[in-house]
């Protein structure tokens, strides 16, 4: 019982381990959706300038029911979100959060966001370590966003 108290104390609290690490967010945005829209996806490049990988294995934020962790696949023409567990960024490298790759899917959207507001995230790792940060929403994203035809996706 001490355990899972402890544990939701540190996810309340957000201890800032990470943002001491040595990992880096950069070019964090999400693209604007229409007004009405429950869903909506994070980008960013996590990078490592540290000698071992980091593993975040949990997001949230207070602007939506849940943050997963996904991966866009294309087979057969035909993208799908797969669910990812965790994210690892390699020790001395990066990994890009973009458009038909990697990305942070925002779930049940407590408002509405248009572009200049800004999302509040917690990533969290192993050992309760978490970092904030904020994304950028974004009018139309940046220009990856026009080779991705959203329609034509399933989880």
């Amino acid at each position: 019982m001490r355990r899972f108290f402890l544990s939701l104390v540190l996810s309340i609290f957000c201890l800032p381990a990470l943002s001491e690490s040595l990992l880096t967010i950069e070019e964090g945005w999400v693209r604007e959706g229409p007004p009405t829209a429950k869903v909506l996806a994070g980008f960013m490049v996590m990078k490592n300038s540290g000698d071992e990988p980091v593993e975040l294995t949990h997001a949230e934020s207070d602007d939506f029911e849940s943050v997963e962790m996904h991966r866009t696949v294309i087979e057969d023409g035909v993208a799908s979100m797969i669910k990812q567990d965790s994210f690892i960024v390699p020790a001395k490298g990066e990994l890009v959060l973009e458009p038909g790759s990697y990305h942070l899917m925002l779930i049940g959207a407590k408002r509405s966001f248009k572009a200049g507001d800004t999302i509040d995230i917690s990533l969290s790792g192993k050992g309760d370590d978490c970092m904030k940060l904020s994304l950028t929403v974004k009018k139309g994203g940046n220009d990856d966003m026009a080779d991705h035809d959203h329609h034509h996706h399933h989880h």
